[in-house]
C-alpha cells in the first residue's frame, strides 16, 4: 500500500468513528436526561472500569490496550460533559 492509499483509507476510517461517536453520543445525551429526571449521578466508576475492560476485550492485538483505555477515558469524559 502506497501513502497515499493509506491516508485515503484513514480518511474513511475517520469518516465512520465519528459517525459512531455522534451516534453515542445521541444515546449520552438520552442517559444524561434520564440521569437527570431521576437525580442519578453522572459519573459512575463502577460502569467507567466496565465499558473499558469491555473495549480492551474486543481487541485482537492487545499491545494496543492502553491505547484503547486512553481513547475511551477521554470519550467519557466528553460524554459527562454531555450529560451535564
Amino acid at each position: 500500500m502506497d501513502l497515499k492509499n493509506a491516508r485515503t483509507e484513514i480518511n474513511n476510517i475517520d469518516m465512520e468513528i465519528v459517525r459512531l461517536l455522534e451516534k453515542r453520543f445521541n444515546v449520552v445525551l438520552e442517559i444524561g436526561q434520564y440521569k437527570k429526571e431521576n437525580n442519578i449521578p453522572i459519573y459512575d466508576a463502577k460502569r467507567e472500569k466496565a465499558v473499558i475492560e469491555n473495549c480492551i476485550s474486543y481487541l485482537e492485538n492487545k499491545e494496543y490496550s492502553k491505547c484503547i483505555e486512553g481513547i475511551y477515558r477521554q470519550i467519557m469524559d466528553s460524554s459527562k460533559e454531555l450529560e451535564k
